[in-house]
């Protein structure tokens, strides 16, 4: 509220347009085909050892974010988006250990398009992608990306505060709930915290949660005689 950067225009700022994208992704034929021994996520950033982690939120998964095409396209009726209304820009890139992102998006296009949604891709390199996130130019469009765990209060920072980077979704809980958690020690407390802007987060739907997989390192032996692996603090 307030930021003269928001465009109540957006049609993903309707929650209802938010999860019918959800709903149309096949997530199960997806990961076959492209993310193979994946695990699914579900909420983006946070894993079972994050702080905040909801045991629930994987039984719930189905019911808000599962495949239900037909139910897709109720929720874009509802929100006055009639087949072929909705009309979206999707960026693709490719950087070093993305490269499977272009067909992510074109797979993401495909299922759109079942449910009613016009998709077009345009690609971009991520430099472009990433200074119009960073500048909250980037209302025009969605984009695939791979991210790295980090831990919770740091993502939460990074992709949902108003002092991070990438401004994925803002909203007047998290940032609350973040400044708050950001000064506490007391490991229940933080706990508590996180949980609120984790279950918030996943009721909201703010973006569209895929695939977690692990760095995948190959090595010489002939060539390398010891390695230690430095962790994702190497980033991918």
């Amino acid at each position: 509220p307030g930021d003269p950067k928001f465009q109540a225009s957006v049609p993903w700022t309707d929650k209802r347009v938010r999860q019918a994208m959800n709903l149309a992704i096949n997530r199960k034929q997806l990961q076959d085909a492209i993310y193979p021994g994946s695990e699914l996520a579900y909420v983006s950033g946070l894993l079972p050892i994050s702080e905040g982690w909801n045991p629930d939120w994987p039984k719930r998964f189905n019911e808000l974010y599962g495949y239900n095409p037909a139910k897709a396209k109720e929720l874009l009726a509802a929100a006055g988006y009639p087949s072929g209304a909705l009309k979206v820009k999707m960026y693709s890139f490719v950087n070093p250990g993305e490269s499977e992102l272009p067909q992510v998006a074109e797979a993401i296009a495909l299922y759109f398009k079942a449910v009613g949604i016009d998709s077009t891709i345009e690609s971009l390199e991520f430099s472009r992608i990433r200074e119009q996130f960073r500048t909250k130019a980037i209302h025009c469009c969605i984009w695939p990306n791979t991210i790295s765990w980090r831990l919770a209060e740091e993502w939460f920072r990074v992709s949902y505060s108003l002092k991070g980077s990438t401004h994925h979704f803002e909203d007047e809980f998290i940032e609350k709930n973040y400044q708050e958690l950001s000064k506490t020690v007391d490991p229940q407390k933080r706990q508590a915290l996180a949980r609120a802007i984790g279950d918030h987060l996943f009721e909201a739907i703010p973006d569209i949660p895929l695939f977690w997989f692990f760095n995948e390192v190959v090595v010489n032996p002939k060539v390398v005689g010891e390695w230690t692996y430095p962790g994702i603090g190497a980033g991918r």
